[in-house]
């Protein structure tokens, strides 16, 4: 995927590479695997929450109210998801 990334910033063009391509798509995968590692921290936090208000949620689907939590992590956090 980070390859993948990498040749299309070289084919948009908005930019020089001044180093190599590799190097550059080697950084771009660590960002990556960082952001799905954040993610699924977010996603553990909420669920955790999620579990803590349990006996008011029931009948709720879990996985909406996790998805709402984690939705206001993230806004908070100023995270993309």
């Amino acid at each position: 995927m980070a390859l993948l990334i990498t040749r299309g910033i070289q084919k948009g063009e908005l930019f020089r590479l001044k180093g190599q391509q590799p190097r550059l798509a080697a950084r771009i995968g660590e960002i990556l695997a960082k952001s799905f590692a954040d993610e699924a921290a977010l996603e553990a936090e909420a669920e955790r929450l999620a579990a803590t208000h349990a006996r008011q949620t029931v009948g709720m689907d879990q996985r909406l109210i996790v998805r709402g939590i984690m939705e206001r992590l993230a806004r908070e956090r100023n995270f993309p998801l």
